[in-house]
């Protein structure tokens, strides 16, 4: 690099001027070593503090919905007979699921593994046995937003081969 009023080097040889080229791409593409400075520590031991602290608020959060969700829960136990509470949706999927030896996020997933998906039609069969009167739409929000024309399918095929039975060994999965 020419400074101002210095004169331009002179080279014997091409050569020597690829030579001088490339030590200068060299130095002026290696990557620099930047040393923290001691305010630089300081403001990452205090960005790390309130990154802990978030954490800790955001885990009491958490907590306390978690609880103010139990306790509601208790309410409803409470108001809501045993019948009604056979009746919902949700519990209905989760023993068929317990059933076929797969767990409620699998039925309402989106994986589609054979014995995954006979279960799940059979927790279809079931909540349709619970409400009868409740249209396609409104069984598919209940299967994990799926399409009315997926429970139609599932409808229509168990209605062919039948409605799927849990393993006599258990769990399948």
């Amino acid at each position: 690099m020419l400074r101002q009023g210095t004169p331009a080097p002179d080279f014997e040889s091409a050569d020597a001027l690829r030579a001088h080229y490339r030590a200068l791409q060299t130095r002026m593409w290696a990557p620099r070593v930047v040393r923290p400075r001691p305010e630089d520590c300081r403001t990452r031991a205090l960005a790390e503090a309130q990154r802990e602290r978030e954490q800790r608020e955001n885990e009491a959060r958490a907590q306390a919905a978690f609880e103010a969700r139990a306790e509601m829960d208790a309410l409803v136990f409470q108001v809501l007979d045993p019948e009604q509470m056979a009746r919902e949706p949700k519990r209905i999927i989760t023993r068929v699921a317990e059933a076929f030896g797969f767990t409620y996020a699998d039925i309402v997933g989106p994986r589609q593994l054979a014995p995954l998906v006979l279960a799940r039609w059979a927790a279809i069969a079931a909540v349709r046995d619970a409400h009868p009167d409740w249209p396609l739409q409104r069984l598919g929000r209940a299967f994990g937003g799926r399409d009315h024309t997926t429970i139609r399918h599932a409808i229509l095929k168990m209605q062919r081969i039948g409605i799927p039975q849990p393993p006599a060994g258990g769990a399948s999965a």
